[in-house]
């Protein structure tokens, strides 16, 4: 019997310690595996490291998300499906450098919003070194940002789109928006092939990571320029996939020729 006490002192102890563990004062980063995580918010596989976040509950629960963005919304999500959680059940957010894939608290992180194409479109990279940041800003007409910056980046979406790719083709044909939409539209392909694409006309900030089978992406953004031109390209070979069509925001002789 006393040996068996012993055992069981043994055992709590090393579960003290372990990273993220219930009642921790110094929470430590999980490690995210490649293929097998899923984004808590987004349900999508967590496959681009250099955008990996997760956060850590007082009591020890480990949340994980493919984009520091999908960390935020999640408590959105939280409110809206009852789940229980709120910021003030955090013990501590962690985000992955973008260029070492490290693990990085955000209070000693440095962000930036850029024209950058992101596994979830929100364009936010995430790094250690402030010095890289100011660069990597400079680089890509970017605005250096604070962790409490990020929570004013994320509005609802007005339209949320989900398109499907196959040979070619895109179903719906057609995503139609109105002028000054928030939008947000996530791609997949039912077929093998991998797919570049982006919206052509809104290429700064409707450009899409790779997709390919069992991996679709999302792009966000606001539909502010209006008309019927803008198209669905793959990138690889100039086809048009599907149509983009923004209504609204015209004159007058310009809404009569639509």
């Amino acid at each position: 019997m006393k040996r068996k006490h012993s055992l069981c002192l043994i055992v709590l102890t090393i579960l003290l310690f372990l990273p993220g563990c219930r009642g921790s004062k110094n929470p430590k980063p999980v490690d995210i595996y490649p293929e097998e995580d899923v984004c808590e918010t987004c349900r999508m596989l967590i496959t681009d490291q250099r955008f990996a976040a997760e956060f850590i509950t007082k009591r020890g629960k480990v949340k994980k998300f493919d984009d520091p963005i999908c960390m935020i919304r999640y408590f959105d999500l939280s409110r809206k499906l009852h789940l229980g959680i709120t910021p003030e059940d955090v013990a501590a957010y962690f985000v992955k450098d973008y260029y070492d894939k490290k693990w990085v608290n955000v209070k000693k992180a440095t962000f930036v919003k850029a024209n950058i194409v992101t596994v979830m479109g929100f364009g936010v990279a995430c790094f250690r070194d402030r010095a890289k940041a100011i660069a990597f800003a400079k680089e890509h007409n970017g605005k250096i940002l604070k962790f409490d910056d990020l929570w004013g980046l994320y509005k609802e979406a007005n339209v949320v789109a989900r398109v499907v790719i196959k040979n070619g083709i895109m179903t719906p044909h057609v995503v139609e928006v109105n002028y000054n939409d928030i939008v947000e539209i996530v791609a997949e392909t039912e077929d093998d092939k991998v797919y570049h694409v982006t919206i052509k006309g809104y290429e700064d900030v409707a450009t899409f990571a790779e997709i390919k089978k069992g991996h679709p992406r999302q792009i966000r953004f606001t539909a502010n320029k209006p008309g019927r031109d803008f198209a669905f390209i793959d990138k690889d070979t100039g086809k048009v996939l599907g149509k983009f069509w923004v209504k609204g925001g015209h004159f007058k002789e310009e809404e009569k020729k639509l």
